[in-house]
């Protein structure tokens, strides 16, 4: 059976005294009066049942048994300072907006817009986690997720972030070596549904292009490794068009073609449908769908 503990309140009113030996500095670390330090001192010495300060004129002074008590609980009051440290200087949680989303979208969507979104809502935070992994937003501490895939997600709104397109881009550079002709063809495994499928077959369907005559394809997983690929100059990627628009705009990265290949996969802003009891969060929900569109 486990021992009941004592009251809290009164753990930390000795801790606070234990270390200034004076319940008037004391109560004013714990924003409490002098009055309240001794009456919870008072019940702790009640509950275990020995006296734990002796009361002097100058103060106060422990006994053996406070100071045992205070040596033996001081490592506590450390593990929990450190434990509660990184949270000190947060906004206070109604003022996050916590986000699980991909490596690739926080990074080329999420991280260029932060200042914009900083600057249209001052008093809001945003926190990205990064994973592929599918978060449980009923369960877990996430109030959106941004999902690559069909959109259909139960017990959650899914709705699509853009048109979901695949867009044939590469650097300047590579469009200008090559011409007309393929540079090595740079496809993600994440479109990839099984070893037969390329969604570069798709590309080639809307460009009347053969592809018997293009270099082999490089398969790279993900979409931000891939997008590195690109612009580090190591071929043509095909990739979904809200990850590049940003650096075709600053002509970091070209198109290749003008088709669009058409794909059932997108991006989607994921939520609750009681997503709205916390006013920031459709908020939020509006600014991504906007900066999206635009």
């Amino acid at each position: 059976m486990v021992k009941p503990l004592p009251p809290l309140n009164a753990v930390r009113a000795f801790e606070a005294a234990s270390r200034h030996l004076n319940l008037s500095r004391a109560a004013e670390e714990l924003g409490v009066t002098q009055g309240a330090i001794s009456k919870q001192v008072i019940a702790l010495e009640d509950f275990i049942g020995m006296q734990l300060f002796h009361r002097e004129p100058g103060g106060l002074r422990l006994t053996n048994e406070g100071g045992s008590l205070k040596e033996a609980i001081e490592p506590a009051f450390t593990t929990l300072s450190e434990a509660f440290a990184r949270y000190s200087r947060r906004a206070p949680r109604s003022n996050i907006v916590r986000i699980s989303t991909t490596a690739s979208f926080a990074s080329q969507f999420l991280v260029p817009r932060l200042k914009a979104f900083r600057d249209r809502f001052p008093g809001v935070d945003l926190e990205f986690i990064t994973t592929i992994r599918l978060v449980d937003l009923n369960r877990e501490e996430y109030d959106i997720a941004i999902r690559y895939g069909g959109g259909q997600y139960e017990g959650v709104i899914s709705t699509p972030l853009s048109g979901a397109a695949l867009l044939a881009v590469c650097t300047p550079e590579v469009l200008a070596q090559g011409g007309n002709d393929l540079a090595a063809l740079i496809a993600s495994t994440r479109r990839i549904q099984c070893s037969a499928y390329n969604e570069w077959r798709d590309w080639a369907d809307v460009e009347k292009f053969d592809l018997a005559s293009a270099p082999p394809t490089m398969v790279i997983e993900e979409f931000q490794v891939a997008l590195m690929a690109v612009v580090a100059h190591q071929g043509l990627g095909l990739l979904p068009e809200i990850l590049v628009r940003d650096r075709i705009r600053k002509g970091e990265l070209v198109t290749f073609s003008s088709g669009r290949v058409k794909t059932d996969y997108n991006f989607h802003i994921v939520h609750t449908p009681n997503a709205h009891r916390r006013p920031v969060v459709p908020d939020v929900v509006a600014w991504l769908k906007a900066e999206a569109a635009g």
